[in-house]
């Protein structure tokens, strides 16, 4: 970082160095109106008068001669007086052989320097000053986007990004830093998706061979404790298809993008699939409009997780459903139960369970997959009170347009 400060304070000396000789230069320039020449007038007038007639000295009277009091005090006493007119033509005056006789030298002409325009030199001088700037931002510009780039590319699809920005420019600890922090991330996120593989097939297979061994003791064991054990057995794979659901999305391993689908046909899915529940609690599915634009994928275990959730609290009945118009869509599941009771923040949160419910199966996690499957399709989760059945009531929101391709 030394060598960048360094660099930096040299290139300050040396454009502060530029600009005040460009300064001096200028005014130099403006000053200096035209060229100077010197003219040894007097030995001009004694060589020029031995010619006689051919002398390009004219004699005049000294009554032809209009001069002011101080210049004719000074030809009076012998001096040789100048006369600049309009046309940059210079006369030279001195007294002739009498007092009443005047000689004439002239005219003399002197070639001026052509004056260079002030708006000119200015619009050099701001024209200068740019370029120096510009030459002092640009790289750090450009280095600055490419690490913008680099960023947004790697929010888009994480991975471990090449060193894009050269060792020697200014922001190259910045970049640095990034690429490691970048690397770490990377890492990170393979050590969840190895952690998802393995919670896949590991704990799922000794689960599988825990239930067979609990069906085949059913027997031989009292019901209360077969109940529990296979209460467990229920927990322990819910929570392991929440963490999945909950890695694959939070990782998003598949890109949210809103297609448009039918909601009757994305109602009738959602029915079939919670079709072995109706028995025990009545699920009505109601939809309206014509066309949603949603991610099916994310959108169906979003509303998957809200009726878990509701099944859960759930006396008798549970309310799924779906409106849209050209403007929004709004996916709603209500239940009969007690409700939030104020704690629909806490609800929210990954991971945060309920400690003053018995039931040990309120981790929290669904809930918080559902907000985030809002968020993506840039909309929002609300919790409030049933309208119809006097329970808890969860509603996700969204505008009703395809995904913007950026």
């Amino acid at each position: 970082m030394k060598f960048q400060f360094y660099r930096l304070y040299a290139l300050l000396i040396l454009s502060s160095t530029l600009i005040i000789w460009s300064f001096n230069e200028i005014h130099t320039a403006m000053q200096q109106d035209s060229e100077s020449y010197q003219l040894d007038v007097g030995n001009i007038f004694q060589s020029i008068t031995q010619q006689g007639e051919s002398s390009p000295i004219r004699r005049l009277a000294r009554s032809e001669l209009a001069l002011p009091v101080d210049l004719q005090e000074k030809l009076q006493q012998g001096e040789i007086i100048a006369l600049t007119l309009s046309d940059n033509a210079t006369y030279y005056y001195r007294l002739g052989a009498s007092e009443d006789e005047i000689l004439a030298f002239g005219p003399v002409l002197v070639p001026s320097k052509t004056a260079v325009p002030t708006e000119l030199i200015l619009f050099a001088l701001y024209a200068s000053l740019g370029l120096l700037a510009l030459l002092f931002i640009w790289p750090l510009f450009k280095d600055l986007s490419t690490l913008q780039a680099d960023a947004i590319d790697f929010g888009a699809n994480p991975r471990k990004m090449p060193q894009r920005i050269s060792t020697s420019s200014a922001i190259y600890p910045l970049a640095k830093v990034y690429n490691e922090i970048s690397g770490e991330v990377v890492d990170l996120i393979q050590i969840q998706k190895d952690l998802s593989r393995t919670i896949s097939h590991e704990v799922r297979t000794p689960l599988s061979r825990m239930r067979f061994a609990l069906e085949l003791s059913k027997a031989q064991l009292p019901e209360k404790y077969w109940q529990r054990l296979n209460a467990d057995i229920d927990e322990i794979e819910q929570l392991a298809n929440n963490y999945l659901s909950f890695a694959k999305l939070e990782h998003r391993e598949d890109r949210i993008e809103k297609k448009p689908i039918s909601p009757k046909i994305f109602m009738a899915q959602m029915e079939e699939k919670f079709s072995l529940y109706q028995p025990n609690i009545h699920i009505d599915f109601h939809c309206s409009g014509e066309t949603a634009f949603l991610d099916n994928h994310s959108m169906s275990i979003a509303c998957q997780n809200l009726v878990m959730n509701a099944l859960r609290f759930a006396q008798s009945r549970i309310i799924v459903s779906f409106e849209s118009d050209e403007q929004k869509c709004k996916l709603t599941v209500e239940d009969d139960g007690p409700g939030f009771e104020g704690k629909g923040k806490q609800l929210l949160a990954a991971f945060e369970r309920d400690k003053n419910q018995d039931d040990s199966s309120g981790y929290g996690l669904g809930l918080y997959i559902v907000r985030k499957v809002a968020i993506w399709h840039k909309g929002t989760l609300q919790l409030g009170s049933a309208r119809q059945l006097k329970g808890a009531s969860l509603s996700i929101q969204w505008q009703n347009q395809p995904s913007q391709t950026d």
